[in-house]
């Protein structure tokens, strides 16, 4: 496991700004999904560029799609523990093959966006487009590994 701990992550006391997009000084941050990579994505960029707050949202509601006598049926339920515990466990499963602590529930997460970078699907593309390079199957320590390399080049540029 890394020496590095979830610690170490800054929390606010509010998210930085009202939007997806926000603003703290001179920095830009967007909101971080929650998924195994993007978790991954968390810890590989650092501490110095990721914030985090609680998260006082209410759950967001679960689709479920049921097939019955042919037919499919939609609706929408709470969300539960148990389909929280579902989305956590994979991603502990996930980050642990990474050889990185699980990381703690509860919190919004942001990242800073690096110059010339307008949003988080640009900045996730930073980092699929230079995953395409590598062999189609890469375990997740190999993922960390570019992640991290990526993460450095691209915010090394800042001050």
């Amino acid at each position: 496991m890394s020496k590095r701990s979830w610690s170490e992550y800054p929390i606010l006391p509010a998210p930085p700004g009202e939007a997806t997009t926000g603003e703290i000084g001179q920095r830009r941050f967007a909101e971080i999904p929650q998924s195994e990579w993007h978790s991954l994505f968390t810890w590989a960029i650092g501490p110095d560029h990721i914030v985090r707050c609680l998260d006082l949202r209410p759950p967001e509601p679960v689709k479920v799609v049921c097939e019955q006598d042919g037919q499919r049926i939609v609706r929408w339920e709470e969300r539960t523990y148990g389909d929280r515990s579902v989305v956590e466990s994979g991603i502990d499963h996930y980050l642990t093959a990474a050889r990185v602590p699980s990381q703690p529930c509860g919190y919004r997460w942001f990242v800073e966006l690096p110059d010339g970078i307008a949003d988080l699907d640009h900045l996730s593309s930073r980092f699929t487009s230079h995953r395409a390079k590598t062999p189609v199957n890469l375990m997740p320590l190999q993922e960390r590994e570019l992640m991290e390399e990526v993460a450095a080049t691209l915010y090394t540029t800042r001050g």
